[in-house]
C-alpha cells in the first residue's frame, strides 16, 4: 500500500496486491488501504540514521536495515485514550530482556568474525542439539 508517488508505482508492480491512495484528491485512507505503515517505517530509518548510526554506508546497508527491521518486528502494541476520548494505538519497544531473548534465539549457529583485511564475515555453523542457553528456553 502506498500513495501515488511514481517510484512506489514501479515497486508496486512486483506485488500482486498493491493498492494506492490518492493524496492529491485528499484521499488518505480507503478501508484497509493507507500508507501510514510505510511512512512509519521510513521515519524509523531516519531516526536510526540520525540518532544511532549517524552514517550508513552503502556496503553495510543490509545490516542496518536488518537491525531496524528487528526493532520494528519486536514492539508491543498499547492502546491509549486521549482526553478527548479518541483511541490511539502506540507501538512501544519490548523490554530489554525480551529483546535479548529474541536476539539470542536467532543467533544460534552464527558467528561474526573479522577477516585479516578488517572486514566482518557472517559464518553459519551447524546447530547443536540445544542451541539456546537455559535462560532463553
Amino acid at each position: 500500500m502506498s500513495d501515488q508517488l511514481a517510484s512506489y508505482q514501479s515497486i508496486g508492480k512486483a506485488y500482486a496486491a498493491h493498492s494506492t491512495v490518492n493524496h492529491l484528491s485528499k484521499e488518505y485512507a480507503r478501508g484497509p488501504v493507507h500508507n501510514n505503515t510505510a511512512e512509519s517505517f521510513g521515519a524509523l530509518i531516519e531516526r536510526a540514521k540520525q540518532g544511532v548510526f549517524h552514517y550508513m554506508s552503502r556496503k553495510h546497508t543490509r545490516r542496518y536495515l536488518d537491525e531496524i527491521s528487528f526493532r520494528w518486528d519486536h514492539r508491543r502494541r498499547e492502546e491509549k485514550w486521549t482526553r478527548a476520548g479518541i483511541k490511539k494505538i502506540l507501538m512501544r519497544p519490548l523490554p530489554v530482556m525480551d529483546l535479548l531473548r529474541a536476539v539470542l534465539s536467532r543467533a544460534a549457529g552464527r558467528v561474526l568474525q573479522r577477516t585479516t583485511e578488517g572486514s566482518v564475515v557472517d559464518k553459519q555453523y551447524p546447530l547443536l542439539p540445544n542451541p539456546l542457553p537455559s535462560f532463553c528456553r
